[in-house]
């Protein structure tokens, strides 16, 4: 049936900050894909979406709402934090003013989250406006008053802890989804032989992959899959993990529940993470139950703890809602994109580093540091034209151009960011 698919972006998407300050919740990685990727694979074709109006270049659909409705075809709006889209089985086929709802745990959206729904044009233009403004509660006021309501509990992205903890569980869940011609069993790989595997019949590795024995590949406690990237010998891969083409194992121990993006160097051990892509941990550190963004790199020796002493949760400072117990024995780093990090920088368990901040010159790096933010003993701004500029040397290296239209995204969060570095009780800066 012929339906337009519609990611809309909600209020949700504040309490993922700094994270989706440069990008939409629905293009972080969580498993294999990331939820536009997933939807890509589930239909055939990339989705429509709606974001806030500075991410629209880059993120958003390149057609206007109005278009979209003059098409008269049903139209499926799909929340862009929803990580397993196995409720969307119930709205594809339901009837038109079908809304799915869930209850949120988050008290400060007391109304619950809209998850997803099936409209039709004129039902649909009556909310636009809310959604393209991510006031999601407005919505749903609207829709319950003409919609049929389903109540789901769908594991959706309401902090970045989020992340890691369905991580594990979604690379199960994509690989059901991933296809492709080009991977194939790893025990027909040439190179096999060199390669010390357990659990075989739960790895699938990409037919050009250079995987350069001896390595072990241990999938006894998940699946692995390896794209078309290379794995340097003394490697441990321990499943369930995902490794995107174009990166490089450099002997590392990549245990799991990890995901690493693509075009992505990794050294050291890594255990219960995501990188995003196209970021470089090529050295010797240990990095666990942590978030890291695009375009990142860390130095050599550079480590974050995800377990404190005294063994108790660990809490995280994220923007506009304060520091947050995140329940979690384990967890460690969140660093946004563009973010670097020199030499034996140490990283608290809850750390977060905000977008293109630059440290360096520190054993014990803040808990919690601003967006464009650069130094170590002593802190100060990052200019934007000098970051730009070093964004543009680092995705060159990749042969990646930095577009007008992400330079827009990295002036307006610059902007938007301005005040966390010129707060008089922010004591980085005192």
């Amino acid at each position: 049936m012929e339906q337009t698919i519609l990611l809309f972006e909600d209020e949700g998407y504040r309490s993922l900050l700094p994270l989706t300050y440069t990008r939409s919740a629905a293009d972080i990685r969580c498993g294999v894909f990331t939820l536009r990727e997933r939807l890509t694979v589930m239909f055939g074709h990339a989705p429509q979406a709606l974001t806030r109006s500075y991410l629209a270049d880059v993120y958003g659909s390149g057609r206007w709402p109005l278009q979209v409705l003059a098409s008269n075809l049903p139209i499926v709006l799909i929340n862009s934090r929803l990580v397993d889209c196995t409720c969307l089985a119930d709205i594809l086929s339901a009837p038109l003013g079908t809304v799915i709802l869930s209850d949120d745990n988050n008290t400060s959206r007391s109304g619950g989250t809209l998850v997803a729904a099936r409209l039709s044009p004129s039902l649909a233009s009556a909310v636009f406006a809310y959604l393209l403004e991510q006031n999601a509660q407005f919505a749903i006021e609207e829709l319950t008053r003409f919609g049929t309501v389903i109540r789901h509990r769908p594991n959706m992205l309401n902090f970045p802890w989020d992340i890691i903890d369905y991580n594990a569980d979604m690379i199960r869940s994509d690989l059901a989804r991933h296809a492709g011609d080009d991977y194939i069993p790893a025990r027909t790989h040439p190179d096999a032989g060199l390669w010390q595997m357990y659990a075989p019949d739960h790895i699938r590795v990409h037919r050009n992959a250079r995987i350069e024995g001896p390595v072990a590949l241990d999938a006894r406690d998940g699946p692995i899959l390896i794209g078309n990237a290379r794995i340097e010998p003394f490697s441990l891969i321990q499943g369930p993990v995902a490794i995107h083409d174009g990166a490089l194992i450099s002997g590392a121990r990549v245990r799991g529940g990890t995901t690493i993006g693509p075009v992505c160097r990794i050294g050291g051990e890594i255990e219960n993470s995501v990188v995003q892509g196209y970021s470089n941990k090529h050295h010797d550190g240990f990095f666990g139950h942590s978030y890291l963004g695009e375009w990142v790199n860390v130095g050599a020796m550079t480590t974050t703890s995800d377990l404190k002493n005294t063994y108790g949760t660990i809490k995280v400072t994220l923007d506009g809602y304060g520091q947050v117990d995140s329940g979690r024995m384990k967890l460690g780093c969140f660093l946004a994109d563009h973010v670097k990090l020199g030499i034996g920088v140490h990283l608290n368990g809850g750390s977060v580093v905000a977008t293109a901040s630059n440290i360096f010159g520190t054993h014990f790096a803040p808990k919690t540091i601003p967006a464009f933010t650069w130094g170590g003993e002593r802190f100060r701004e990052f200019r934007i034209d000098r970051m730009i500029e070093v964004a543009r040397k680092v995705m060159g290296r990749r042969n990646v151009t930095l577009t007008p239209a992400q330079v827009a995204i990295l002036q307006h969060v610059f902007t938007l960011t301005s005040s966390e570095r010129s707060d008089p009780d922010d004591d980085i800066f005192g």
